[in-house]
């Protein structure tokens, strides 16, 4: 009897190796097929692969060169994890055979580049027109018109690393996958998205889209750049922090009014709260009811956010003022006039780019030409007034200013008008 249960532990032993090895080996071998068939696009080298019996792999220290930027990163680790162990060394049969595991998640930890890297470099190329969302989100940033290397190593980084979580639950009896991607730019900001797929049966359900889409949520949790950033463009002006921020908030407003966009007060102060405390933004939405929806494209910018049911949540509190209105012509006319004049040291050259809309100085008599541009007016007893640019009588300027209850006008004697400022 002894001897039996000696063999019996002695099988158990060499049988819990053999898949341990089993484990390990199908894992080397489909990293480094990996390997071999990015080799043409990058070298990726590793330190160690690591296998467990709950059914996951990880590759840690993986470095990574592709020499068509001649660019190197780092990722600190790879994890793959099945729901066991079976489903883990099965996972090649079940993909050809077009089935969906029912679960299985990718983590990646430590995806890192300095900002002194050649790629990282490259968003300081002063030749790349800035993108609208990047003008959009600098206003007020002096003459900053887009967050580089430059700006974020002021700021106080030295580096980007990013940690990516990716996990999925599949149900086959009721064909729905529930999905959960997780990116958190450590020492930056979290983005958290999650949504359910309707009508999923197997893998081609995702690759030929007859999978539904249904409620999503979006939530974005800043660590400490909004912080860095405020106190970044504050600078820019020797501005005090709430000053910049009501000046960023201002010209947000102006920037959208001048393409045609006029969005609630309510969304405007959202805006203000998140970057005076640097609270959670949550967008809730039901996409259930788009499929198959052809008009949609027909419909305004309230009616899809009442279609889809949109909720916006910041710092914890709901948001109701979240509707916009958009004059269509206005919008299209401002976003397709791209032609602009351009000065560089040896010449004025016209090229395409963005039109980077700000305050300009101009002279009092240029003004008349600015007739229905917002502006800043400074009279010689230094009362600033802000507004939409009319003409009331000879001699005399209105100046229209939006409040959330109407409008007020001033009227202005040219005469003692000493500095005015015109935003395009």
């Amino acid at each position: 009897m002894k001897k039996i249960i000696i063999a019996l532990f002695a099988l158990s032993i060499a049988f819990f190796s053999l898949v341990k090895i089993s484990l390990w080996y199908f894992t080397q071998q489909f990293v480094d097929n990996q390997v071999v068939q990015v080799k043409p696009f990058a070298q990726i080298s590793y330190k160690e692969i690591i296998t467990s019996f709950t059914g996951s792999a990880t590759v840690n220290g993986i470095s990574v060169y592709i020499p068509a930027l001649d660019e190197s990163f780092s990722i600190e680790s790879i994890k793959f994890a099945a729901p066991d162990i079976i489903t883990f060394l099965s996972l090649n049969n079940k993909l050809k055979s077009n089935e969906l595991p029912q679960s299985l998640s990718l983590i990646i930890k430590g995806i890192s580049i300095g900002l002194n890297s050649n790629l990282m470099k490259m968003t300081d190329n002063p030749d790349v027109e800035p993108t609208q969302l990047e003008v959009f989100s600098t206003l007020a940033c002096g003459e900053i018109h887009r967050i580089g290397s430059k700006a974020l190593g002021k700021m106080g980084y030295d580096s980007i690393t990013t940690d990516i979580y990716l996990s999925y639950q599949f149900n086959k009896r009721n064909k729905t996958l529930s999905y959960n991607l997780q990116n958190n730019i450590r020492d930056m900001t979290q983005f958290i998205f999650s949504g359910e797929l309707r009508g999923v049966a197997n893998i081609q359900s995702l690759s030929n889209q007859s999978a539904q889409p249904g409620p999503i949520t979006l939530e974005i949790i800043d660590d400490s750049y909004i912080k860095r950033k405020n106190n970044f463009c504050a600078n820019q002006k020797n501005q005090k922090i709430e000053d910049y921020i009501n000046e960023h908030n201002l010209q947000i407003k102006e920037y959208l009014l001048s393409y045609g966009v006029k969005p609630e007060e309510g969304l405007l102060n959202a805006y203000k709260t998140v970057l005076e405390t640097s609270g959670p933004i949550r967008v809730e939405a039901d996409l259930s009811n788009l499929t198959g929806t052809e008009e949609i494209m027909s419909f305004e910018p309230n009616d899809i956010i009442q279609f889809v049911r949109l909720k916006l949540f910041v710092d914890n509190k709901r948001i109701n003022e979240i509707s916009i209105n958009i004059d269509k012509d206005k919008l299209i006319k401002t976003a397709t006039d791209t032609e602009i004049e351009l000065e560089t040291p040896d010449e004025i050259k016209k090229k395409r780019a963005i039109i980077i809309k700000k305050y300009r100085s101009v002279t009092v008599e240029n003004l008349k030409d600015f007739i229905g541009f917002r502006v800043r007016i400074v009279t010689n007893k230094g009362k600033k007034f802000t507004g939409t640019l009319r003409i009331d009588t000879i001699g005399v300027y209105e100046i229209v200013t939006r409040l959330r209850s109407g409008n007020i006008s001033y009227h202005i004697p040219i005469a003692t008008i000493t500095k005015a400022e015109v935003f395009n």
